[in-house]
């Protein structure tokens, strides 16, 4: 009987420990949120969430993530000519950044979808403008800039600058004088917008409804940075 009563006493120990398990919230740590996956918007949440939750469950030595991101980066400046010229740009901290924080990607190519006639655009060479286009992504804006190389140097053409949200957001197109200094936001509209991965690429994805007609703009910003 005594054998039988602790028995039963550990048993209740267990599940009560159990239930209290099962009832404790995970910690949420910087700026991820929890939120129920309901709708596209969700699934497709910007992409440097998906990095800070894997990190906090993988643990990987900085010599193996230094490895993997000098390999990136070497494959872009291999594969594209413009590339090493466009980083040094956006690291020499030009007038234009206007001293925002953000990434950068090169813009490869383009998937317009205009009431479901899809015209493909290659981004990856250079535009009638003989300019390049990036994608710089800050906290609350995505800014879409023409680089232009020309004499092994590369200079700005001009800038769209989006806002970030979960709705649609305004759209301008910025002007800046001689010295650098923001002169003019020349307003283009609203946008809804997002960027995702797919297919272990990242893509940024802007839609615009004008006039009864839905144009959608996908594009592809490369293989998604692993590190």
């Amino acid at each position: 009987m005594k054998n039988a009563y602790l028995l039963s006493s550990m048993l209740l120990i267990l599940i009560s420990c159990g239930k209290e398990e099962k009832e404790e919230k995970p910690a949420v740590k910087g700026n991820v949120e929890v939120k129920s996956v309901k709708n596209k918007k969700e699934k497709k949440s910007y992409i440097s969430q998906k990095w800070k939750k894997t990190k906090e469950v993988f643990s990987e030595s900085d010599s193996v993530i230094q490895v993997r991101k000098e390999k990136y980066f070497t494959d872009l400046n291999t594969k594209y000519s413009d590339y090493k010229l466009a980083e040094k740009w956006f690291s020499s901290n030009p007038h234009e950044l206007m001293k925002k924080k953000g990434d950068f990607y090169k813009m490869i190519k383009s998937e317009i979808d205009n009431n479901n006639t899809i015209e493909h655009v290659d981004l990856s060479h250079k535009s009638s403008l003989n300019s390049y286009k990036y994608l710089f992504v800050t906290e609350d804006e995505y800014l879409i800039y023409d680089l232009k190389i020309e004499n092994n140097r590369c200079n700005y053409v001009g800038v769209r600058r989006i806002k970030k949200g979960f709705r649609k957001e305004p759209v301008h197109d910025l002007i800046f004088d001689k010295n650098g200094n923001l002169g003019k936001e020349i307003y283009q509209g609203e946008v809804k917008q997002d960027m995702f991965t797919k297919d272990g690429h990242l893509f940024f994805e802007f839609e615009k409804d004008s006039k009864g007609q839905n144009v959608k703009n996908t594009i592809d910003l490369g293989i998604e940075r692993n590190f």
